[in-house]
């Protein structure tokens, strides 16, 4: 008799080891809350001539936020494939991250085509571009022309180089940019791209 407990208490043990295993392995990312649904519908485009994308795969992606029990909020909302026009729907349930990303497959990653899309809201008819080019100018308006001492040292966004100007300086066209690729687009459209410069003395 105490053989046969002994050997039933071994088998808990086990059982429970077994278990605790099984605990340590989960994932420390959640599932989506038990809150309410939302859905995203847009059309993905080539870039600004309005070229649908057909049959692409996309997701929605929720930025990681680490929450007070200590575990990761966030991951995928949603995947689907725009159809023949390019048209794509997410419903989806928030997972408690930060903002949210419309992605592409590249290679082993993903691309961003729009970031910043806000947590907890439905959003109807958005365009997601696949590429955006856009032609600028750089436009040196001068009210201190500095000694020929200094240079200005400026980025060139067309070439990704620097420029370097010899002062004084004079008002006038610096350089032109032709389709040139703007990086990932935030939803909202508060896009821009940052032109660097310091003087050289």
């Amino acid at each position: 008799m105490k053989y046969i407990k002994y050997i039933f208490n071994l088998k808990l043990i086990a059982l429970s080891s077994l278990l605790i295993s099984f605990q340590a392995c989960k994932d420390d990312i959640d599932s989506p809350s038990d809150g309410p649904t939302y859905t995203i519908t847009g059309r993905l485009l080539q870039d600004c001539n309005m070229q649908a994308v057909a049959n692409q795969k996309i997701d929605l992606f929720q930025e990681y936020a680490t929450g007070l029990d200590g575990n990761l909020h966030g991951g995928v909302l949603g995947e689907t494939t725009t159809d023949a026009n390019g048209n794509f729907k997410f419903d989806f349930k928030d997972r408690d991250g930060f903002t949210e990303s419309i992605r592409i497959p590249v290679g082993q990653g993903f691309k961003k085509l729009l970031e910043n899309i806000p947590q907890n809201q439905s959003i109807s008819n958005i365009d997601v571009y696949n590429a955006i080019y856009t032609n600028f100018q750089i436009y040196l308006n001068v009210i201190n022309p500095h000694p020929n001492t200094d240079t200005l040292v400026i980025a060139n966004l067309q070439t990704n180089t620097e420029m370097h100007i010899p002062c004084p300086l004079s008002s006038g066209i610096l350089y032109t940019a032709t389709n040139f690729q703007l990086p990932n687009v935030a939803y909202g459209g508060n896009n821009f791209k940052r032109v660097t410069w310091y003087f050289n003395q």
